[in-house]
């Protein structure tokens, strides 16, 4: 399956991003690996549009399961959006700050990489709705991908990244929120409004 290959290469592209940023590539690839992590997202985005098309999702009975399913796919679909694009207050984030620090509050005091929940939650909604193998195959993979390199990130990259991602770890858990990390969650939604 080409949709496979595409997807399996985002993730390199991914995980050479986040090694260039870490320090572990020469600054010189700067110019070239900046555009790496928008590469590997377009090319994820294709291979998944690719994969519906083929999948003859036009031909699906609509039925209420298959309706309820994409419902699903979507809500997922705008909370990995929101966590990767807009959860980060870009000011602060990006620009207010010589060392870079981690930033603790809604989606990122829930656990440490929500994005995977969200993207697996799409994924295998997608599949939940289409039901065909080439989904499932792709649901399961990319969501495999997804956490080998979010333990990348957690382990070598994101240390070395932000100063203060070691007690970030300490108080945020790594992917399966609990009771506090979720209370915090929604108080700092509630004190943004």
């Amino acid at each position: 399956m080409k949709e496979t290959i595409f997807g399996t290469i985002a993730f390199i592209l991914f995980v050479v991003y986040d090694l260039e940023q870490a320090g572990a590539v020469s600054h010189r690839f700067h110019k070239i690996t900046k555009f790496l992590f928008t590469i590997g997202s377009l090319m994820l985005v294709g291979a998944t549009v690719h994969l519906l098309w083929k999948s003859n999702i036009f031909v699906t009975d609509w039925t209420g399961n298959v309706i309820l399913a994409l419902l699903f796919a979507a809500v997922f679909l705008v909370l990995l959006i929101y966590t990767l694009f807009f959860a980060l207050p870009f000011e602060e984030t990006y620009v207010a700050q010589e060392a870079h620090k981690t930033y603790d509050k809604k989606m990122y005091a829930f656990c440490r990489h929500p994005g995977v929940l969200w993207f697996a939650g799409f994924y295998f909604c997608l599949w939940l709705a289409f039901g065909t193998k080439p989904l499932l195959v792709m649901a399961s993979w990319f969501s495999l991908l997804n956490f080998c390199y979010v333990i990348l990130q957690d382990l070598y990259t994101f240390p070395k990244v932000f100063s203060d991602y070691v007690d970030y770890k300490k108080r945020v858990p790594f992917l399966i929120p609990n009771g506090k990390s979720m209370k915090r969650c929604m108080d700092t939604f509630k004190e943004s409004r």
